[in-house]
């Protein structure tokens, strides 16, 4: 087990020079707990799903703020390592300061735990990782630990394993157009068939665009909208805008609010993902297909190529502009106790030194890891995206083909 600083002054101390390191992707959940849904109990969730924190009930007094997110700046992970997770920053803000007075359990899901893998807490006292006592379900992918620290990054780490580059991008397709003429710039198996994970949700939107009830209508969250993977986190019956679910699908790519978001046009889900399909068609496309809206399905494929063409008609939309560059969101249901931040899952392309007009990111197992974003320098416009990339790699990846073509 990990041993913490005795004094709070001196974490506060080590807390204040933490070295720069890589940087992940970005994305985030706050809750804001007041006493009466303290005692209640809940579990706070990264938007992914994979790491779950659950406040037990009269765990804690009064008030307490609870943030998992990804840090901009994630720290370096050992060479003789290698990342079953994405790096996570927890953030406990309870009524006292100091440690937590009773340990929190933290539970996170991998589907490559092996002999070896761990639950690692970063020690800004030690400045490394520092393994915690963890229990594995390897049946179910579960890790399992316990922390009283209120701060810190968590990751999962195993074996090494070794990544092989190949040509220059690990993405098995990409692409880089003109944004104005829509000419080609560069490709790489851009005609090949592909899943395309949540950049799916660009053609949802294109299609709730078409069918927009206003931006101030409610929508109520609904079982059937609790699909899994990247989520906000509202629970079914609350009353959500249909502006919160525009921007928690473009910034968060939460897929609960992509289906309620669908069901607010007054469609049923399966004649929202026709008009998908009908959609693409209509832009000439002959190789997009979709089952449903979120991405989570890996039926829902493209190509490259007919991506750029999705992507540059609908961040032709100042709205979807303005959303998908948005740094963080307040969703706040009507009614409710709770407000909850969605930070942008393209955090870590709104940080580089580009003009961004316009970015989705997308992952699932069969898809690997997907991004497009569309920059602008003087008035020349660009939009790259690659598909199939390595862990993290999309953003080096459409940031280089952007930095070269803009």
């Amino acid at each position: 087990m990990i041993k913490f600083c005795r004094f709070s002054l001196a974490i506060i101390i080590c807390l204040l020079f933490i070295p720069v390191a890589q940087a992940a992707e970005s994305t985030g959940v706050f809750v804001d707990f007041n006493a009466k849904a303290l005692e209640k109990g809940y579990t706070v969730c990264s938007s992914d799903n994979i790491f779950c924190v659950p406040v037990l009930p009269k765990q804690f007094k009064n008030k307490l703020s609870v943030r998992i997110s990804l840090p901009d700046l994630a720290q370096i992970i050992p060479d003789d390592k290698g990342t079953l997770s994405q790096v996570y920053l927890l953030d406990f803000k309870p009524e006292y300061k100091g440690m937590l007075k009773t340990p929190v359990v933290l539970t996170l899901k991998s589907n490559n735990l092996t002999e070896g893998s761990g639950v690692y807490f970063f020690d800004t006292c030690k400045n490394k990782w520092r393994e915690l006592e963890s229990e594995i379900d390897y049946k179910k992918g579960i890790i399992k630990t316990k922390t009283t620290f209120p701060y810190g990054q968590i990751v999962v780490l195993g074996p090494k394993v070794k990544s092989v580059d190949v040509d220059g991008l690990t993405a098995e397709s990409a692409l880089v157009m003109d944004k104005d003429t829509g000419e080609i710039i560069f490709t790489k198996n851009s005609k090949e068939v592909l899943p395309i994970a949540s950049l799916t949700k660009l053609t949802s939107i294109l299609t709730f665009l078409d069918y927009n009830p206003g931006w101030d209508k409610t929508v109520v969250m609904e079982k059937g909208d609790f699909v899994g993977g990247a989520s906000l986190w509202v629970k079914e019956g609350d009353v959500v805008t249909v502006k919160d679910l525009f921007y928690s699908t473009l910034v968060g790519s939460t897929n609960n609010a992509t289906m309620a978001l669908a069901r607010s046009t007054g469609l049923s889900i399966s004649e929202f993902v026709a008009k998908m399909n009908q959609k693409v068609i209509s832009l000439g496309l002959k190789n997009t297909h979709f089952v449903e809206p979120t991405g989570l399905d890996e039926r829902n494929v493209s190509t490259a190529e007919e991506l750029g063409v999705i992507a540059r008609k609908v961040f032709q939309n100042m709205d979807v502009v303005k959303a998908s560059t948005t740094r963080w969101y307040k969703v706040t249901p009507v009614g409710g106790e709770l407000s909850y931040w969605v930070k942008n899952t393209s955090m870590k392309m709104l940080d580089k030194d580009l003009y961004v007009t316009g970015s989705k990111t997308g992952w699932t197992h069969e898809a690997g890891y997907c991004l497009v974003t569309q920059a602008k320098k003087d008035n020349h416009e660009v939009l790259a995206l690659v598909m199939g990339a390595a862990i993290t790699k999309n953003y080096e990846e459409v940031y280089s083909l952007l930095k070269k073509n803009l």
